[in-house]
């Protein structure tokens, strides 16, 4: 028997319409795929909420800064972790990704429509 793991993934109802780099990633691979992008999100993100925190709490100004920071990180970072998966996992352009990995970013014309059903998988590489 060949080594066969029993892995829980959300169903899709769409193929991956860019190349799939890895189907499941690790914490890990999704963490140190994360681009400069990405991080700038993060921080973005965290920065406004806590300006906005510490703009709209009146009589306790910096605990809110710091609550509403803290939420904004963590909104933010599931936006990145969020990103790179998908990217990863081939359903966002990721011709950074592809020629990291050596695979060829399909061009416009191979990239399969987003119809309901109506797609052509058959192009992309499996991972």
């Amino acid at each position: 028997l060949e080594d066969q793991r029993l892995v829980a993934a959300m169903p899709t109802l769409y193929p991956p319409a860019y190349p799939v780099i890895n189907r499941n990633p690790s914490v890990g691979a999704i963490v140190g795929n994360m681009s400069f992008g990405d991080i700038g999100q993060l921080l973005g993100v965290t920065l406004a909420s806590g300006i906005f925190g510490f703009w709209a709490g009146k009589p306790m100004r910096r605990p809110n800064g710091y609550l509403c920071a803290s939420l904004g990180f963590l909104a933010g970072a599931l936006v990145a972790y969020e990103n790179s998966t998908a990217r990863l996992m081939g359903y966002r352009p990721n011709a950074g990704e592809c020629s990291r990995y050596g695979l060829t970013f399909p061009t416009k014309d191979e990239i399969p429509s987003r119809n309901w059903g109506i797609t052509n998988d058959s192009w992309f590489r499996k991972a």
